[in-house]
């Protein structure tokens, strides 16, 4: 279920409409009339909900899935599941990010200068706290007590950010829950909307971006990283985590407590971070893996497969770090000798 604190949702709508809007047809037509209240991901929906099957590895999640209703094609649709209505598209994806925009459409714009200072007044800010010129704090938005807030920072609406928290200038936060005693370095970047697009027959449909970012306690972010909210589900962070300057942590993240996570990092989406996981300058981490409790990743490694807890890579693609030294080793040894012949 998305977060009504920072997105506003229309409907319901009938399935038969939903699945006029996508050009899709509906398994059992007596279910045209069924109301639909929410997209929700096929793990954490619930009864009026409408999720999506659109790859076989997520076959127990269909299996088991609360949605009332379930976009897939017809192939996936055979697959085992607990009676939930079918909505079959030919690209269910797409057809899934067609009915995410229908629920949630853009807010529409509001014509001329806002007339409220930059605080807006159902805005909350805590005791001792600091707000900088040029900052501007969104409706509903809560500070906690002893915060800094930064010249032209921006906290979007309704964002909690906790107690003893140090935001740098020029930072922008929207859709985000923050823990207490969190620093951010001057110009990072929360919330924002991840990578996620559909192709479609007039280019590239944005999948909508519908969850939060979630950030514990005590974490610490250098200067300009970004992390994005998660597509449905959220984007967490665990206590202590820390960053350097330019980490990209893309949506639906999952990173444990603890770690330590080098500049210029990138984390695709998806992928679980276990705790005390060290991540070198520049490594890459693919979509939809696990990094085990930790694990190190050497600086400049290619990650693309999962990595156990406690293991130690490097290179690309990354492996045991023990196997990278003696292949660049072999290498090496390989260049010399074809130098001397």
């Amino acid at each position: 279920m998305t977060d009504d604190r920072f997105f506003r949702r229309a409907g319901p709508f009938r399935l038969g409409e939903l699945a006029a809007h996508v050009g899709g047809e509906i398994e059992n037509r007596a279910s045209a009339d069924f109301l639909v209240r929410d997209v929700a991901a096929l793990e954490s929906a619930q009864a009026g909900d409408i999720s999506v099957f659109s790859d076989a590895k997520f076959a127990k999640d269909f299996a088991h899935t609360g949605a009332s209703v379930v976009i897939t094609d017809r192939k996936l649709g055979q697959h085992e599941h607990n009676g939930t209505w079918l909505l079959y598209a030919p690209n269910p994806r797409l057809a899934f990010a067609q009915v995410g925009h229908k629920f949630y459409p853009p807010d529409a714009l509001i014509e001329g200068v806002h007339p409220l200072t930059p605080v807006h007044p159902t805005a909350t800010v805590g005791a001792g706290t600091q707000v900088s010129s040029g900052a501007v704090i969104g409706e509903n938005a809560r500070i906690g007590n002893r915060c800094y807030i930064g010249s032209n920072v921006v906290i979007g609406h309704g964002v909690t950010v906790g107690d003893d928290c140090v935001i740098g200038a020029n930072t922008v936060i929207s859709h985000a829950i923050i823990g207490a005693r969190v620093v951010f370095a001057p110009n990072c970047t929360i919330g924002t909307p991840g990578f996620s697009f559909v192709p479609s027959g007039k280019g590239l449909l944005r999948v909508p971006q519908l969850g939060r970012v979630l950030i514990g306690d005590d974490v610490e972010f250098g200067g300009n990283c970004a992390i994005d909210r998660g597509a449905i589900g959220d984007t967490e962070i665990g206590n202590g985590t820390v960053f350097d300057n330019l980490v990209h942590i893309a949506h639906n993240v999952k990173i444990g407590h603890h770690c330590l996570i080098a500049g210029q990092v990138g984390i695709a989406g998806s992928t679980v971070i276990g705790p005390f996981v060290m991540m070198g300058g520049q490594v890459g981490v693919s979509d939809h893996l696990t990094v085990g409790a930790g694990a190190r990743l050497a600086a400049k490694a290619g990650v693309t497969r999962d990595v156990a807890a406690g293991e130690t890579v490097g290179g690309y693609p990354a492996m045991p770090v023990k196997t990278w030294h003696r292949q660049t080793l072999a290498l090496k040894k390989l260049a010399e000798r074809k130098k001397g012949d």
